[in-house]
């Protein structure tokens, strides 16, 4: 088995990658399977929203996605292009476009919701969240557990414009790298690439049971492995899967 490490080499990439994680987890919270769910899905959905409301994120995302028309344009040009995908992916494109420019301020309408608006202000009291607390918050527990999900749907769906297009943009981000056999010298391995990096992945077999302290820079990174068990830098010649994902031009 490889594990997986992700390493995004500018700010506008790190955020997205943040907004990616946290939307993964209150997705996997909002079914409230589990006893005591729904905290844990509140403060995911309070996370995600407060990474949602940074200042420039809209303006990136829409930078994102006209250069990725552009690219797509350019990519018709080339003889054997499947054209029915290509048109396909600017369609959906071209929706996430169109939802963003209508939604300027993404949490606007969940910051006046009630229950939410108790909640975002107790969750940072420690168990400040009891039934004597927020009468709102333990009725609501109290109704059918459809009703809730659909309540969660419908929070979660006025962030979508944003989190389905990052989404896609780290998709494309991912899938434009490819992945190499390289290896770690006595735990280390450094390298450069003639052009910036946006994301550097990493795949370390697991058995080793090492991680890797990633320092990076625009267009150069070095690895140092760490022993999982010693906490120390493990210097063994160690297998390792590269695959660098460029700014794009």
């Amino acid at each position: 088995m490889w594990l997986l490490f992700e390493q995004p080499l500018n700010e506008k990439i790190r955020s997205y990658l943040r907004i990616e994680a946290v939307t993964q987890q209150v997705q996997a919270h909002q079914p409230f399977q589990l006893a005591h769910g729904e905290l844990a899905f509140f403060r995911s959905l309070f996370e995600l929203m407060e990474l949602v409301d940074r200042a420039d994120l809209r303006s990136d995302l829409l930078k994102d996605i006209d250069k990725q028309l552009q690219n797509i344009e350019r990519w018709r040009q080339y003889p054997g292009v499947d054209q029915q995908q290509l048109a396909s992916f600017a369609e959906l494109l071209t929706g996430n476009q169109q939802q963003l420019q209508q939604q300027a301020r993404p949490t606007a309408e969940l910051k006046t919701d009630n229950l939410l608006a108790a909640l975002r202000q107790r969750l940072t009291i420690p168990g400040g969240c009891g039934s004597f607390d927020l009468p709102l918050l333990h009725f609501w527990l109290a109704q059918p557990l459809e009703q809730r999900q659909q309540q969660a749907l419908a929070w979660l769906k006025l962030l979508q414009p944003y989190t389905d297009t990052i989404s896609r943009m780290l998709e494309l981000l991912r899938s434009s790298g490819h992945w190499q056999d390289s290896l770690a010298m006595s735990g280390c391995y450094q390298a450069t690439a003639e052009h910036n990096i946006d994301l550097l992945r990493v795949r370390i077999p697991a058995e080793h049971r090492v991680y890797p302290a990633i320092s990076a820079h625009r267009n150069r990174f070095t690895i140092h492995l760490v022993n999982a068990d010693t906490g120390k830098s493990d210097h063994r010649n160690l297998p390792l899967q590269l695959s660098l994902s460029l700014e794009q031009q």
